[in-house]
């Protein structure tokens, strides 16, 4: 979905995608951001499938970064993404082990950046709900790893729930699939526009 939503941006030809990835590699968290950085990327959107113990919960979900977040779910949905941290070079797996990446922006630059995703993060939702029988569950926030060290708005999309049956069968089907990247892909255009990009 990723690839499919590089390559919408890339026919506009008013974009340069970059992927942090183009195969079914890990690639750490710090590196990710580390990546966008590098590039001077003005976003950086990462795209990731939700995960419950509990069957019931379906949905998607678009956060943005906060350092305390908008709800104990949104709390344990970044806990559970910033686990692979302790796979990586020996890191506990705590976010505030680095905290580098908070030192690099000033303040007001971090907050101005956590707006902007914010306002992404509303065309987005939008957009999606308008093409997908998917719940908008909302935009919320948490203290996702691979969001606190990107200098540029960033999102993390959860584009529904594998653990969900009925998700999880939406997510198989293509149609859906293209549907959701057409949402992402709409509700960046619609903040280019707003941003007069």
């Amino acid at each position: 979905m990723a690839e499919q939503l590089a390559q919408l941006l890339r026919q506009e030809k008013a974009y340069d995608v970059i992927l942090t990835r183009d195969s079914d590699v890990f690639v750490p968290l710090e590196d990710r951001s580390r990546l966008a950085n590098e590039a001077g990327a003005d976003l950086f959107i990462s795209l990731h499938c939700n995960y419950s113990r509990s069957h019931a919960v379906n949905g998607f979900e678009i956060y943005f970064l906060s350092e305390k977040a908008s709800d104990p779910e949104a709390e344990l949905v970044a806990r559970f993404e910033n686990e692979s941290l302790k796979f990586e070079n020996g890191r506990s797996g705590a976010p505030e082990d680095n905290i580098e990446a908070l030192t690099i922006l000033s303040e007001l630059e971090r907050m101005e950046f956590i707006n902007q995703a914010s306002e992404l993060g509303g065309f987005i939702a939008r957009e999606m709900s308008a093409r997908v029988k998917i719940e908008n569950r909302g935009l919320k926030q948490a203290a996702f790893y691979v969001l606190r060290g990107t200098r540029s708005p960033a999102l993390l999309i959860e584009m529904g729930y594998i653990s969900n049956s009925r998700d999880a069968a939406l997510l198989s089907q293509a149609k859906v699939r293209n549907r959701i990247v057409d949402g992402i892909y709409a509700g960046v255009l619609k903040y280019a526009k707003r941003k007069g990009w």
